[in-house]
């Protein structure tokens, strides 16, 4: 018999929408046994042995109640799941590098860090030791069951129960997309507000930041390791006009999950847009949206101003829908400047008045003012 595990993951109240900013199919094909990966897809960083997990698999099944079914592999006396089929019920996006055997998982930024063939990772940008190696076999990846606690229990409510892994849905049907009309996202509650003593509120010009004193792009050093505690911010004081209108210069930058340094790279993911453009101004944050959420000053969703970064949840059947996914800076006028791979491919403006932000709104914080 296999020992019964049952991790409940924090329930979510709000409304559970498919996501538009995440990549990823919303179907799993029921078959029979475990396939091998599909042919490594180009990942867009110049390694052609790096490919996504994140495309739909072939072994998770539905069960009557709608859970979503994993099997369990046994390999060297070990039960593993198939990291593909983990990955793509959970609707995260993942990029496995074949020279470096990292394989990076997460929503719109890489909060996960396995190194295969090891038992090292990094979880929200702080290592981590599970107590089984994760491994590869063939062209899949494996995760060892006993480290699915350790990594993934804020993430999902689940079960293993004889030879499989049975994930439970949220009972909370999805809104379709970010542009649908559903009154769930409507209610007076949910909707955002600004503060009227926001000294930027307005449409300001901002001063460029070569005039303020703060260094050029190529001598700034904001790409800071998750985890280091001498990159925590304070509040600071700058120019958020100036600061907004800098990050505009980079609309339609190409979005990349887990991408490394913009000047390197020329691309950003959620949280390396919001590093890079506050590190103009002198403010350092941590590399994850997840870390950046739990720095800064907590703002009100009705007290909203410019500058501050906004942090949602992003969506999925399977999810608890209550830990950071997304982070953008709201630059006035109910609008948030993100990276994103959704709606557009890259740096964009999206409209928060929407059902959509408003339901997987988790907080807001404040850096600067």
């Amino acid at each position: 018999m296999w020992k019964r595990l049952k991790v409940a993951a924090i329930g979510s109240m709000v409304v559970m929408m498919a996501t538009t900013t995440a990549c990823g199919s919303n179907h799993v094909s029921p078959k029979n046994s475990v396939q091998p990966l599909n042919s490594p897809t180009q990942s867009g960083t110049g390694n052609p042995t790096a490919q996504s997990l994140s495309q739909p698999g072939g072994s998770v099944n539905r069960l009557g109640n709608d859970d979503a079914v994993i099997p369990i592999k046994v390999i060297n006396n070990v039960n593993y799941v198939d990291a593909r089929e983990l990955i793509q019920t959970l609707k995260f996006q993942s990029d496995l590098d074949g020279a470096s055997q990292k394989l990076l998982i997460g929503d719109n930024d890489a909060n996960y860090e396995l190194q295969l063939n090891s038992t090292k990772a990094k979880k929200d940008g702080y290592d981590i030791k599970v107590s089984q190696p994760f491994i590869k076999e063939g062209d899949a990846a494996y995760l060892p069951v006993s480290s699915l606690a350790d990594l993934f229990q804020d993430d999902m409510s689940y079960e293993v129960s004889g030879n499989q892994v049975k994930i439970h849905p949220s009972p909370v049907a999805p809104i379709a997309n970010e542009d649908a009309d559903d009154p769930r996202g409507n209610s007076p509650e949910l909707a955002f507000g600004e503060d009227p003593d926001d000294p930027f509120k307005g449409e300001g010009k901002g001063a460029n930041p070569a005039s303020k004193n703060v260094q050029s792009e190529d001598e700034l050093q904001v790409w800071s390791p998750s985890g280091q505690e001498e990159v925590r911010p304070v509040i600071k004081n700058i120019d958020i006009n100036g600061m907004v209108n800098k990050g505009k210069q980079y609309m339609g930058v190409k979005y990349k999950f887990g991408t490394g340094p913009y000047p390197q790279t020329g691309k950003f993911d959620c949280s390396t847009f919001t590093q890079y453009v506050y590190g103009k101004y002198g403010v350092k944050l941590q590399r994850l949206a997840r870390e950046q959420a739990a720095e800064g000053t907590l703002v009100s969703r009705k007290s909203l101003r410019k500058g501050d970064l906004m942090f949602f949840y992003v969506p999925g059947r399977f999810k608890s829908n209550k830990t950071v996914g997304h982070v953008g800076i709201y630059i006035g006028n109910m609008q948030m400047l993100h990276a994103s791979p959704e709606p557009k491919d890259g740096v964009q403006i999206s409209s928060i008045d929407k059902a959509y932000w408003k339901a997987t709104f988790l907080k807001a914080k404040r850096f600067v003012y």
